[in-house]
């Protein structure tokens, strides 16, 4: 029969190589099974945390949602963080999803007792600093929260002023309705220059 195929076996190891191939072949195949299926659990869980983060994050804009009673500050947090303009058309459009961590983290401040209770303080917390909330050291604050958890999508200037100073003012870290409308436009500039140097 070897005359009739030539020397085909010759050479080979017909019992050992092929074998030895095949044993690491599916060695390798379970190593990328087992790492896959660990990468699986591993954005399982990740999704899992998220999903109560995201519950928590709800729960504490719903409190304030239902705390704020101050229209033209909700109206200015519409505004501000749920709409965007386009910036060669100025159409302006709703945004398909929002920074929830900024949004929270303006009023964070003022409501510490509540983010404890729901279980969100430990994402803000690093930015306050020890001594009581006051214009300063908020607009320090707000300047952290924009460098931490900076949003993507630019904000207008101008409205984020005019949210800003209606913080301010209702939660009153200064006197804004006694101020004249020069004193007005001088605590706006001074704020400003504040949150940008």
């Amino acid at each position: 029969m070897a005359n009739e195929f030539g020397n085909l076996g010759e050479g080979l190891d017909i019992g050992g190589a092929p074998r030895e191939d095949i044993n690491k072949v599916t060695e390798e195949a379970t190593r990328r099974i087992q790492e896959e299926s660990k990468q699986a659990k591993q954005v399982h869980q990740q999704i899992q945390q998220d999903k109560q983060a995201n519950a928590k994050l709800a729960s504490f804009l719903t409190f304030l949602i239902n705390n704020i009673k101050d229209e033209k500050l909700i109206t200015l947090l519409y505004e501000l963080f749920f709409k965007t303009k386009h910036p060669s058309t100025g159409t302006t459009y709703l945004r398909k999803k929002i920074n929830t961590l900024v949004v929270i983290g303006f009023f964070f401040p003022f409501y510490i007792q509540e983010a404890k209770k729901i279980g969100i303080s430990g994402v803000f917390e690093e930015l306050l600093t020890k001594e009581p909330m006051n214009l300063t050291g908020y607009i320090n604050y707000i300047k952290k929260l924009s460098i931490k958890y900076h949003d993507n999508i630019p904000l207008d200037a101008s409205l984020l002023m005019d949210f800003l100073i209606a913080v301010i003012n209702h939660y009153k870290l200064y006197d804004i309705p006694s101020l004249d409308e020069e004193q007005r436009e001088k605590f706006i500039l001074q704020v400003k220059n504040e949150l940008y140097s």
